[in-house]
Order: structure tokens, then C-alpha cells, then sequence
């Protein structure tokens, strides 16, 4: 085993006891928490018999396992990114609408703080 296998298994290892805390801290949900030490898992053996990924990418039809690789990360973020955009839109919707309440609450009872201050 080369020396940048073992930064890369010591890695997956702190990976994956991070992604058991925030399980167990009630953090991340289950589901979540699974789909992270599964890619977890994948990414620590694919370091440890690299020849799986070429072997997977000729069955599929790519040419070299290193592009596979690059392939899954290309739609892996821009899934991600997706995700979070949608995320992001959504507490920026409900921080609007609070900003707005709030706004609204905060007028009629302004002059009334004013009223009981002036006392």
C-alpha cells in the first residue's frame, strides 16, 4: 500500500466517524448519514483496488476508470448545487416572509410603545 493511500483511507476514516457523530447528534438525518458512509465506503475501496474502477468503466463503456470518477463528480456536485440552491431559495422565501411579518407587527404596535413610554 502506497503512502497516499493511507492519507487517502485516513481521510474516509475521519469522514466517516464524522458523519456518525452527526448521526448520532441528530444533525444530519439517517438517510443522509447512510448515503455519506456509502460513498464513503466506495471512495476508500476504490482507493484500495483502484483496477475496480476501470474494470466498472469498461462495462459501462468508458474508457478509463479515472473518468468515470470524473464523470460522477460532475453530476454529483451539480446535484448538489441544486440541492443547496433550492435549500437557499426556500429560507430566503421564509426569512422574507418573517421580515415582512414582523414589519407589519412592528407597525401597529409602535405607536402604542410610544404611548406607554411617553407615560
Amino acid at each position: 500500500m502506497t503512502s497516499f493511500q493511507i492519507v487517502l483511507l485516513s481521510f474516509a476514516l475521519v469522514g466517516a466517524v464524522t458523519g456518525i457523530a452527526l448521526v448520532a447528534k441528530n444533525i444530519i438525518g439517517r438517510a443522509t448519514g447512510a448515503v455519506i458512509l456509502v460513498l464513503i465506503a466506495l471512495g476508500a475501496m476504490f482507493t484500495v483496488v483502484p483496477n475496480w474502477t476501470t474494470a466498472i468503466a469498461h462495462a459501462l463503456g468508458i474508457g478509463r476508470g479515472a473518468d468515470l470518477l470524473l464523470y460522477l463528480l460532475v453530476i454529483g456536485s451539480s446535484t448538489g448545487f441544486l440541492v443547496l440552491y433550492v435549500k437557499l431559495r426556500a429560507v430566503r422565501r421564509e426569512v422574507t416572509l418573517l421580515v415582512r411579518k414582523i414589519a407589519l407587527d412592528g407597525s401597529t404596535g409602535a405607536s402604542s410603545d410610544a404611548t406607554h413610554r411617553k407615560s
